[in-house]
């Protein structure tokens, strides 16, 4: 696959991440309008919960060496996602069916493909899930302060890198994967960073969308506004990586961030 065909794919799945999170948020707020006045977590909870999080994976990572388990959280994801993403469309036994639909698939095809359609079902999911939970405010303070955290784990710490190598060594691949030189019908296994293959993370997808879902509330226009800010965003990721000097990690946030948020403030003058 040549740059151009990896650019488009990946603008393809990350837009369309956006989009049915935007769509399902919309539908289920007019199926449950108590969403509208559902309790805010609050900034230091969510902060709490992100720090408890990556600390568990890290001492996960470290006594837990067999995959089943991650593997395990990785179907857990899915189902949560895809549960509510088709609980926007179908009823509560057609979604519950779909989404065990969608682990088997996922478990049975063990490619790229199917990877690919898991991960874009359970971030599109989760994410307006949250998006319903945060507040507008407490989004943007998350979006500058985990991109200054993107830029310190990628350059100076490292262990973001350490952490998503070592998730992937154990089977859990939170990413988007866009083949660059290898097909869409690689196993995952096979899926390695400087492999052929391109990476981009759940959290660089799942923030834009998280911060559409909390504005559908009071305007599908800046939603949707911030969904093409952060698709441009992801495209600057894209030309930032292929035309480094010598390949590496790169923080796909803060690009990402800058953009959706630069969207989402013309939107307010439309």
């Amino acid at each position: 696959m040549d740059k151009v065909k990896a650019l488009v794919a990946e603008l393809f799945m990350f837009g369309l991440i956006q989009l049915l999170g935007i769509y399902a948020a919309t539908r289920l707020l007019v199926q449950q309008p108590e969403l509208y006045i559902l309790p805010q977590i609050p900034l230091m909870v969510f902060a709490g919960i992100f720090l408890v999080s990556v600390s568990v994976m890290f001492i996960a990572m470290h006594f837990l060496k067999h995959k089943f388990s991650f593997k395990l959280l990785f179907v857990f994801l899915i189902i949560i996602g895809s549960q509510t993403l088709f609980s926007a469309f179908f009823s509560n036994t057609v979604t519950v069916i779909l989404s065990l639909a969608v682990v088997a698939l996922w478990i049975a095809l063990p490619y790229v493909a199917m990877h690919n359609i898991a991960i874009i079902l359970a971030i599109a999911g989760i994410s307006t899930e949250l998006g319903f939970s945060l507040s507008i405010s407490t989004v943007l303070f998350l979006f500058g302060i985990l991109s200054i955290y993107d830029v310190i784990a990628v350059y100076q710490t490292k262990h973001m890198i350490k952490m998503f190598t070592g998730l992937m060594d154990r089977g859990l691949l939170l990413s988007l994967i866009v083949p660059m030189t290898r097909s869409w019908f690689d196993k995952t296994s096979e899926v390695k960073p400087k492999s052929g293959f391109m990476l981009l993370g759940t959290g660089d997808v799942a923030f834009p969308l998280i911060f559409a879902v909390a504005v559908s509330k009071i305007s599908i226009v800046s939603s949707l506004s911030i969904a093409a800010g952060a698709t441009i965003g992801a495209a600057l990721v894209y030309y930032m990586l292929i035309t480094q000097s010598q390949p590496r990690a790169i923080p796909a946030l803060p690009p990402i961030a800058l953009c959706s948020i630069a969207a989402f403030v013309a939107s307010l003058y439309i």
